[in-house]
Order: C-alpha cells, then sequence, then structure tokens
C-alpha cells in the first residue's frame, strides 16, 4: 500500500462539525495509507483563511494532499473559498478536497490517480508533479 501525507484543516469557527468527523477522518486515511505521524492537523481561524491555510500547507510541507474538515453552509465565504482552493489545486497540482469523512476518501483517490498517470507519462515528461511550479 502506497504511503501517503495529508494535511487536515480544521476551520475553528466550524469547530463542532470537525470534531465530529475528526475521528472518522483520520481512521479513513490511516486505512487509505497514512500514518498517524503523515496526518498533518492544521487550524484555520475563519472560512476567509481556508485558502491561504492551504497554501501554507503546499508551500511548507509535502504533503500529497489537503482535506479541508468545513461544510457548505452557503456563505459568500465558503464560495470564496472554493474559488480559492480550485485555484490552489491548478497552481500546485495538488489534490484539496473539503467536506466530511468522504473528503478524505476522495483526496486519496485523487493523490493515486494522479501517481498513476505520472507513472505512466511519456518519459519526456517530468515525473516530478511539483515541478511546474
Amino acid at each position: 500500500m502506497a504511503q501517503y501525507k495529508v494535511g487536515v484543516i480544521i476551520v475553528d469557527e466550524q469547530s463542532e462539525f470537525a470534531h465530529r468527523n475528526m475521528a472518522a477522518v483520520t481512521e479513513s486515511l490511516k486505512a487509505l495509507g497514512c500514518t498517524e505521524q503523515n496526518i498533518l492537523f492544521r487550524h484555520a481561524p475563519r472560512m476567509f483563511n481556508v485558502t491561504l491555510t492551504t497554501q501554507f500547507l503546499a508551500e511548507y510541507t509535502d504533503v500529497d494532499a489537503v482535506v479541508i474538515l468545513a461544510e457548505d453552509d452557503h456563505t459568500p465565504a465558503y464560495e470564496a473559498t472554493l474559488y480559492g482552493i480550485t485555484k490552489l489545486q491548478i497552481a500546485w497540482n495538488m489534490p484539496i478536497t473539503i467536506g466530511d469523512v468522504t473528503a478524505a476518501a476522495d483526496a486519496i483517490e485523487m493523490v493515486a490517480l494522479q501517481n498513476k498517470m505520472e507513472a505512466e507519462a511519456p518519459e519526456n515528461i517530468s515525473p516530478d508533479r511539483k515541478s511546474i511550479n
């Protein structure tokens, strides 16, 4: 089984949601190939801070993906976060998911797909997925 390193962002203003899902996310990630020490929990004070917190994980760690524990509360801040993380996924070539425990499985599935496609790429394409940055 592949070893993955995943960042998990807890949004403090949605801490009740995060704490309801944290144990299930941790167990899911461990079952999918993460050791406990390869699951990095970080906090973002508010939804507006999630995009920057995610960028910090991309810049300052070697995580394969980021899971954001947050529920869609239909606010402008949530919509702005979706826009921001979509841009980060493209810029950093790193899967980022948002939601509950299913977001953890989605993140690992995307990393596995990325690794598979990377392995199947022609030799003239750089195998280092982060080399595009």
